[in-house]
């Protein structure tokens, strides 16, 4: 439990630092308001593919929380996902076990990621084990006067020699629908008519979408 809270503390100081720096510039906050979806450079120089994903939500981090460690709501916004098991879960640390048929960059991922979470401000999770040589990323939620900033990353490294970039292209594809989908399910898109595109982009099935 000690190691727990001290790696919470250190995660949370560090993304205190990027919220600083890592705000929306005037124009990004333009088109966040108008309800769109931006997909940004990642911060991270590791290698792998990465992106990062913002957008404004009308609804609590709670709100926008229950949806993303929902495995059930998970089916709904997780691109080709065919299982989800949660093996353990603290509160503040869970192990969970997916297996994603995406096409790429192979068939099938199996694998198992930590989460580590600090409710309701910052999500992060990296990978345990699978057949994946790294993964890794995390949300930050912040309140503004606009809404609720969601702030989403990931970096991926298959064990498969894929380049690079052709994986983060993937990633720039999928991921902008991931977080508009997590959004219209935590009923944040702010209007009926975001709200019905949101859902519109979701990889699975919304109970409410027909």
């Amino acid at each position: 439990m000690k190691r727990v809270l001290i790696i919470l503390c250190s995660v949370f100081l560090l993304h205190a630092q990027q919220i600083a720096a890592d705000m929306p510039d005037p124009d990004e906050l333009g088109k966040l308001r108008d309800g769109k979806v931006l997909v940004l450079d990642s911060r991270s120089e590791k290698p792998g593919g990465t992106v990062r994903v913002l957008a404004l939500a009308q609804v609590s981090a709670e709100e926008v929380w229950n949806v993303i460690v929902s495995c059930k709501r998970a089916f709904v916004f997780v691109n080709g996902l065919q299982s989800c098991e949660v093996i353990e879960d603290s509160g503040e640390r869970a192990l969970i076990r997916q297996v994603t048929k995406q096409g790429w960059p192979a068939p099938t991922l199996d694998f198992i990621y930590e989460s580590l979470r600090a409710p309701f401000s910052t999500i992060n999770f990296s990978l345990v084990q699978g057949n994946l040589e790294a993964m890794e990323g995390g949300w930050i939620f912040i309140n503004t006067p606009n809404g609720l900033l969601l702030d989403y990353e990931i970096r991926i490294k298959p064990e498969l020699a894929v380049p690079d970039f052709l994986v983060s292209r993937a990633l720039r594809k999928s991921s902008p629908d991931l977080v508009a989908c997590v959004r219209g399910l935590a009923g944040g898109s702010g209007s009926e008519k975001l709200q019905s595109r949101d859902l519109e982009r979701c990889p699975g099935k919304p109970e409410n979408k027909h």
